[in-house]
């Protein structure tokens, strides 16, 4: 499969913890990951649920995906949630991912200027963490 014919059939997962645009300038404010590397989904309070991803800078020293190495790292987004709604929030984030509607989901967006939630369990966007590339010694 062509990254072209990915790009066409995957659907991707939009987050923001910046409030204001001039903030959305580092790693960490904002990410898109396709939702083909959810890894799964965890409660990591009662107000707090994690999801998990594939990493999306794990690779070896040669820049190709290091496949022997990449399942020991990954990425993560926190997202803050009414009090153990935890699956009321991973029910609407896969029914999203899982209908007909657009490529581009926005699951959580802290934009003060439209605030955006693909669930009224969800209530902000917390920390997003992009792990470090791998590199071989």
């Amino acid at each position: 499969m062509s990254y072209l014919a990915d790009v066409n059939n995957n659907k991707y997962l939009y987050f923001r913890n910046a409030a204001t645009d001039a903030d959305d300038d580092g790693t960490g404010d904002s990410a898109l990951f396709p939702a083909s590397s959810l890894m799964g989904m965890e409660p990591g309070s009662d107000t707090r649920l994690t999801l998990y991803f594939k990493s999306m800078t794990r690779r070896d020293p040669t820049g190709s995906v290091d496949s022997a190495n990449s399942l020991d790292n990954h990425d993560t987004v926190g997202l803050t949630i009414g009090e153990n709604r935890h699956l009321e929030a991973m029910e609407d984030i896969i029914n999203a991912i899982t209908s007909n509607g657009p490529s581009l989901i926005v699951i959580a967006n802290n934009d003060s200027g439209g605030t955006e939630y693909i669930s009224a369990a969800i209530s902000a966007c917390g920390t997003i963490s992009v792990a470090a590339a791998y590199a071989n010694s």
